[in-house]
């Protein structure tokens, strides 16, 4: 690790004080976050959590600020969040409780802003490790799968779902108002059908189970008809035809499955890690490993990321809070 990526502080120093601790942590934590680490890097993680107990505990309490801020923001202030007899303190213990608490509470918004945003836009949102079904206004049926996100835009002459995050699948009820939905300034118009609506990481997947779409990416390209098991991608600059599949290989998280057919390792992972509260990391080239197949239950991730591991004797480090980083079978 060179010296402009070193945590701050010394790790090894058995007397550093909470602060400097603190830093340490969140240098990781932001690492991680960031996919910024190599493999000597992470071998220098391991050693500083398992040579201090405060380490590890310093990390857990880091972590948890980028999953439980969203919760910190949302909560109304009151006195309540005031320490007992706050209205008793003089100014300069009162500035020194609150500085603290601001700066903390700057950061809790910082970090869960992208989530805080998307409650704001989303008209409804499934939490992670849920399928969820809901009605639209117009009787349609949406199932919107683990961290799925949509809003509804309905008018007199036509309705628009904008998915604002993750996948669904939409059951279409047919009417004299086009149904479209739109993702990442695509648009997939329906014709008389069900079908998934899948928005990745810079691109969206379609895949039909019954009747018909149209698909128009983002630059205005429109795609041939897609019937019953075709599939299309689109992303800013590109739209292309997918392999078709049995229909019963659609959006098969609705029966509370997980479906990997010959799915490269990485991409394996973040399928099952999508189910998952606390974060895995897929850090290094996994090129040299074999995809994966099979089939896993939504309701225990665990179990299957265990699978996946053993299957191709990947390697794993624990941290605090459940959070994991999964490296290849050999260094890469």
């Amino acid at each position: 690790m060179s010296e402009t990526s070193k945590p701050p502080g010394s790790p090894s120093d058995p007397a550093a004080p909470d602060a400097i601790l603190r830093e340490q942590a969140q240098h990781w934590v932001a690492r991680l976050a960031g996919g910024d680490v190599d493999e000597a890097q992470l071998s220098t993680l391991e050693a500083w959590l398992a040579s201090d107990q405060r380490h590890a505990l310093a990390f857990a309490r880091e972590r948890a600020l980028w999953q439980d801020l969203r919760a910190a923001f949302d909560r109304p202030t009151s006195s309540h969040d005031l320490p007992s007899g706050a209205d008793t303190f003089p100014l300069r213990r009162r500035l020194a409780w609150f500085v603290p608490a601001a700066m903390a509470a700057s950061l809790a918004f910082f970090l869960a802003a992208p989530s805080v945003m998307l409650d704001l836009r989303s008209d409804h949102r499934s939490a992670i490790g849920e399928v969820r079904s809901i009605a639209l206004p117009d009787g349609t049926t949406a199932m919107l799968d683990s961290g799925a996100a949509l809003s509804v835009d309905f008018d007199d002459k036509q309705r628009i779902v904008h998915l604002l995050a993750g996948r669904a699948w939409f059951d279409v009820r047919h009417e004299g108002r086009p149904f479209l939905v739109e993702a990442e300034r695509g648009m997939t118009r329906d014709i008389g059908t069900s079908f998934e609506v899948d928005r990745k990481e810079g691109s969206v997947e379609i895949g039909v189970t019954q009747g018909t779409v149209q698909v128009r990416s983002p630059d205005g390209t429109q795609g041939p008809p897609l019937h019953a098991g075709e599939r299309m991608r689109y992303s800013a600059s590109e739209l292309s035809a997918l392999p078709a599949v049995p229909t019963s290989q659609l959006a098969p998280w609705r029966r509370g499955e997980i479906l990997l057919d010959r799915q490269p390792i990485r991409a394996a992972i973040a399928e099952l890690a999508r189910y998952r509260s606390a974060s895995v990391w897929a850090v290094g080239d996994f090129s040299k490993e074999a995809p994966i197949s099979g089939m896993f239950l939504i309701e225990r991730p665990e179990e299957a990321l265990q699978t996946l591991v053993r299957m191709r004797q990947l390697r794993v480090i624990r941290l605090p809070g459940g959070h994991m980083i999964i490296r290849p079978a050999t260094k890469s």
